[in-house]
């Protein structure tokens, strides 16, 4: 019988430690912090690599490149998010929180990087797509509707 519990409590554990914590990697998205960035890149290290996982990597990645000292490191690093995102985008075609992550990245990426390129076609997606999100990703999306230039009036 204690064998069981033990079983049954690692099982929920494991559970536990595979769901993602959306709002905070939301939360670091947002912010001006390394150290939170940082963090949420650290954690999500440790969880199962899914295609949804790698979205969220390749994303907080290219948050964090506006925090490395050299340009090189930046756009090395920044490159290395855009690939992981751009894959899973690419094979996940009609996943809005995917879309709605390159979104957050192409507004607030600098010119210069050129990265804008879909963000009309993401908010035509992240609109049409709003109702099948989950409550944490539309209390994210909802927040930064506020300040974007593209989503603001429409959610």
């Amino acid at each position: 019988m204690k064998f069981l519990t033990f079983i049954f409590i690692t099982v929920l554990t494991l559970n536990a430690q595979a769901q993602l914590d959306r709002k905070s990697i939301y939360n670091a998205l947002a912010s001006d912090s390394k150290e939170i960035v940082q963090k949420q890149l650290e954690g999500i290290k440790t969880a199962k690599e899914t295609s949804e996982v790698k979205a969220f990597k390749g994303a907080l990645q290219m948050k964090a490149a506006q925090f490395e000292k050299t340009a090189k490191d930046k756009m090395a690093l920044f490159n290395t998010g855009k690939k992981i995102l751009e894959t899973e985008i690419k094979s996940n075609d009609s996943n809005v929180e995917f879309r709605f992550l390159r979104l957050l990245i192409q507004e607030n990426a600098p010119k210069q990087l050129k990265y804008n390129g879909n963000i009309e076609e993401d908010v035509l997606n992240i609109v049409a797509g709003y109702s099948k999100l989950k409550e944490s990703t539309k209390t994210a999306l909802e927040a930064y509707a506020k300040k974007s230039a593209s989503l603001k009036g429409l959610i």
